[in-house]
Parts: structure tokens; C-alpha cells; sequence
């Protein structure tokens, strides 16, 4: 019976990620409202969540002023994770995502889409477009998420921190805020047939406020301190 219950579950999710996808496509053509895009990633999100069985426990949500754009950095252990955050979070959020994606059919159209930055990790000059077309972005009030381990943990233990986003948050003079993702690696986990269902947490700290300018060792404090607030938070849960 488990075995059934995941195929009709997957069978949604795939459902809902084409008709979504399909819906963003068609009305996304030829406009550059990125409102309704953001609009339809949360409605997809909190549907594919609910089909799964997992819901969202938010904490820290009040440390966010509103109307002000930052640079989120945020654990990833999941293919949730993404559904969670947009679900979760009361911001317009670009997330950096790899460009391959774009090659998957209908979700990757619908990504090209998007408002959405698109991240070509092995050109450092793409790279250098992505954080400037960031920066512009957080200018014009949208807030950015990066992964800060720059892939997936196989383990959702944490691993170690790129710097891009603490070179965005100084370049762009916006403060960078922790949020831990607790539960999510144990939705899917790797190599089984079983939507886990339950509660997982979505932890934001105390924005960090930094200096326009920093040096390579002021980034590499801000990057342990940073490291060190997230991965206490996800040991406390163990």
C-alpha cells in the first residue's frame, strides 16, 4: 500500500509541477510581471506540499523588517527545499538556479521564464552576469536566495560555504539573513520509494548587517559565523 500511495503521490506532484508550469508559460509570454509569477510558485508550492503531507512551521518570521530586500542564505538538503521556502516565505525571492535546468521539458521552459537567475557555475564571467543581474534586482526591492553550499547534501548534514553570497550581500550593501531548513532531507530520502509526511521547520535568524567593503578575511569570519549560527541550529534538532 505504500508502495501505491508514493506512485499516486508522485503522479500529482508531476501533475501539478506540468499544469503549473503550463499556466506560468502561457500567461508569462511576451509580459514581464514578475508578481504573477511569484504568485503561481506559491500556489504550485503549497499544493505539491499538501499532496505530500508535509506542512511548514515558521519561526523567527518577525526579525524581518518589511519592504526591505537582503541576501537569504539557506541549507540544502532537499529537493523540497525550494516548495518550502516559496510556500514560507512573505518576499518576492529570486532564486540562483543552474542553467541546466533550463534543458528539462516544460518545468525548464517555465524556469527561463521566470524572474529567476540563472547560474553557469564553470564560466566565471556567467557567473559574474548572475551576481550583477542579483545586485540589480535587490536594487529594485526583490530579495535573493542562494544556496550557500552551492549543492545538495547527501547527508543534510551541513557542508561548507561558498562565497557568493556573502560577496552579493557586500556588493550590494544589503544585509544577509540565515534560515535553516530542519526536516526536509527526510521528506525523499535518497534511493527509497516514500514520501515522508510530517512537520518540518523553517528557522530565520537575525539578519546581519555587513560593511560595503570587506576584505578576504572579514569575509571568511562572516562566512564561519554564519556556518556556525546555521549548523548549531540544525545539531539542536538532532
Amino acid at each position: 500500500m505504500s508502495f501505491i500511495r508514493f506512485i499516486v503521490q508522485a503522479l500529482a506532484v508531476g501533475i501539478l509541477t506540468v499544469y503549473y508550469s503550463i499556466i506560468v508559460i502561457v500567461k508569462m509570454l511576451g509580459k514581464s510581471d514578475t508578481s504573477m509569477y511569484f504568485k503561481y510558485s506559491r500556489a504550485w508550492s503549497r499544493r505539491l506540499l499538501s499532496v505530500c503531507g508535509v506542512t511548514v512551521k515558521v519561526s523567527g518570521a518577525e526579525l524581518l523588517p518589511k519592504g526591505e530586500s537582503r541576501v537569504y542564505v539557506v541549507n540544502h538538503a532537499s529537493l523540497f527545499d525550494i516548495p518550502v521556502r516559496l510556500a514560507s516565505l512573505d518576499d518576492n525571492i529570486r532564486i540562483m538556479y543552474k542553467k541546466e535546468l533550463e534543458k528539462i521539458p516544460i518545468f525548464g521552459w517555465n524556469i527561463k521564464l521566470s524572474p529567476f537567475i540563472a547560474v553557469q557555475r564553470e564560466s566565471v564571467s556567467n557567473a559574474m552576469e548572475s551576481i550583477n543581474t542579483a545586485i540589480e534586482a535587490i536594487s529594485h526591492g526583490e530579495s535573493v536566495i542562494i544556496f550557500a553550499e552551492g549543492t545538495r547534501s547527501k547527508d543534510g548534514n551541513l557542508q561548507a560555504f561558498k562565497r557568493g553570497a556573502f560577496y552579493l550581500a557586500a556588493r550590494s550593501n544589503k544585509p544577509i539573513v540565515p534560515i535553516i531548513l530542519k526536516g526536509t532531507h527526510s521528506i525523499l530520502p535518497k534511493e527509497t520509494l516514500k514520501f515522508n509526511e510530517g512537520e518540518v521547520q523553517l528557522v530565520i535568524k537575525e539578519p546581519l548587517r555587513i560593511a560595503s567593503e570587506l576584505s578576504r578575511a572579514q569575509e571568511k569570519e562572516l562566512m564561519q559565523t554564519v556556518w556556525n549560527t546555521m549548523n548549531e541550529e540544525l545539531e539542536s534538532g538532532k
